[in-house]
């Protein structure tokens, strides 16, 4: 095999994929993110699992408090969540908190008009609230309603100009509309904020990849997996920035370390297989370890 310049299109027609989540027990936990047609291709985009059960709720009998829908939330009982925080917010409908978790619940049962209009509601009751911004802007990206998250991606950094979820998301929004640059300053201005920001260095790695810029994206997959070990798809896409430098025994390694991770990836074992009928390597070594982001590259 000979060390190609060009990256094909096939193995990189993807769309970026990021995930945030929050700390906090009442956000939103591993959404389901979008990601284009990847037929033919062995570069993996990295898109956490969202939980997809449906349960048949219990009938609401009597008074209902904020802790009955959270638990139901929590317990993965969605659609007993969502009756519970309907009642919740007929009965305390100045509170923002209830129309975010009816939002939050809604939108796992996959309603997304009813999720929009309740997060709708708590930002008119709050217009500073944080995980109503960025749980629709996330909601909005996946129906590719990308310069309306924008606008609310936008209100989150004026509300908390430290968040690096409010970046990520940015980041995927300005991606969407094919504003690569502006997509590249929002993953650095991520991880900046948050060094261990490991979606964000896997997404900004894939663009560099895309722009030919192999060098530059190892380091930023080589961080995310050691970051996430439980993510095999980073070190598949290490396996590929590698394998485009010319480092096929490297780029063999991390294609098998995917395959320790989940022995049914089939992306990384084509990837494998492809790599393991090369000798020699065409290039000197690439260094993974130097910073994946420098001060200097962060938006001001």
């Amino acid at each position: 095999m000979k060390r190609t310049g060009k990256i094909t299109a096939a193995l990189l027609a993807a769309a970026v994929a990021a995930v945030g989540c929050s700390k906090d027990k009442t956000s939103e936990i591993k959404n389901q993110e979008p990601q284009r047609s990847a037929k033919a291709q062995n570069i993996s985009m990295v898109t956490p699992a969202a939980d997809k059960g449906i349960d048949k709720p219990l009938p609401v009998v009597g008074p209902v408090t904020f802790a009955d829908g959270e638990a139901a939330y929590q317990a993965g009982k969605f659609a007993e969540a969502t009756q519970v925080f309907e009642q919740y917010t007929l009965n305390k409908p100045k509170n923002p908190w209830g129309h975010f978790m009816l939002g939050l619940s809604q939108n796992k049962l996959g309603d997304t008009e009813k999720a929009e209009e309740s997060f709708v509601e708590a930002l008119r009751l709050d217009p500073n609230h944080m995980k109503s911004l960025l749980n629709l802007s996330r909601m909005l990206i996946d129906k590719g309603r990308f310069d309306d998250a924008i606008v609310r991606l936008t209100r989150a950094g004026e509300v908390d100009a430290s968040s690096a979820e409010t970046q990520r998301l940015l980041g995927r929004a300005y991606y969407g509309l094919h504003k690569n640059d502006e997509a590249v300053l929002a993953y650095r201005h991520a991880i900046m904020l948050d060094p261990k920001d490991a979606w964000s260095m896997n997404n900004l790695g894939l663009i560099l990849l895309k722009q030919e810029k192999a060098e530059e994206a190892a380091p930023l997959f080589a961080k995310a997996a050691e970051l996430r070990k439980d993510v095999p798809a980073f070190q598949n896409n290490l396996g590929m920035a590698l394998e485009h430098t010319g480092q096929f025994k490297a780029a063999a390694s991390s294609y098998s370390g995917a395959l320790t991770a989940d022995p049914g990836y089939e992306k990384a074992q084509r990837n494998l297989s492809r790599v393991e009928t090369v000798k020699e390597d065409v290039s000197p070594a690439v260094d993974v370890k130097q910073p994946a982001i420098e001060s200097t590259n962060a938006p001001r």
